[in-house]
């Protein structure tokens, strides 16, 4: 048994690998935006609500004060993360003029005020961004014949789907063909919206290849 010391930055570096790869996950799945109130009122604060911001899933449980309001103008309103975002679920709710918002925020709408600061209208959907939707599962399926295949001939060709639809996070493939004449290898299964075949015809005189497909994966589910 030894006495050393194991330094902070050692201990954390799991915790902070996870954070960042779940972090990195949820950017590229998950629609930013308002997945529940946060709603802007007649006493110039939000609603309760929660919402990902820059991959963070941020909460609020009670009525904000909204900073920055400037009277006698159109103020956009934005959810904006700060340095507790990641840790506590934390966000700020900033105004300004322009409804180009700050990097990572997501608009909430606008309210006008006049030279005296009383509110003229608010509107909870002018480039708000509502659009954080929960995760489902689909499927989408499809066949096809490629004819005359030469004996003994390789042939490849790519399943679009991308009309019908593309995951959020592309699943398994079941892909068949009649009779057991093609060998058959998937590739560029990674793809969202289409994926490769390529098939051998083992036999040595031409065969059609008739094929039919199956896949499974995440899709975002919009209303």
């Amino acid at each position: 048994m030894t006495d050393d010391f194991i330094q902070p930055d050692h201990q954390n570096r799991v915790a902070e690998t996870l954070d960042q790869v779940v972090g990195n996950i949820v950017k590229q799945i998950l629609a930013a935006g308002v997945y529940n109130g946060w709603l802007i009122q007649e006493d110039k604060t939000v609603t309760a609500g929660w919402g990902i911001l820059s991959g963070c899933w941020c909460a609020t449980v009670t009525n904000q004060d909204i900073t920055s309001l400037q009277n006698g103008a159109v103020n956009y309103i934005f959810a904006q993360t700060n340095q507790q975002s990641a840790p506590q679920g934390n966000v700020d709710f900033v105004a300004q003029l322009s409804p180009s918002g700050p990097p990572g925020s997501v608009c909430l709408g606008s309210i006008e005020l006049d030279g005296q600061g009383d509110v003229v209208s608010i509107d909870n959907e002018e480039g708000a961004t509502r659009g954080c939707f929960p995760l489902t599962t689909n499927t989408f399926s499809g066949s096809g014949t490629i004819e005359a295949v030469p004996g003994g001939g390789e042939v490849s060709f790519v399943v679009n789907h991308a009309e019908t639809g593309s995951f959020a996070i592309p699943g398994a493939i079941d892909f068949a063909v009649t009779g057991e004449a093609f060998t058959v290898t998937l590739r560029q299964t990674y793809q969202a919206d289409r994926f490769e075949v390529v098939a051998v015809n083992e036999t040595s005189y031409p065969q059609d290849l008739c094929y039919t497909w199956q896949r499974q994966g995440i899709v975002q589910r919009y209303p």
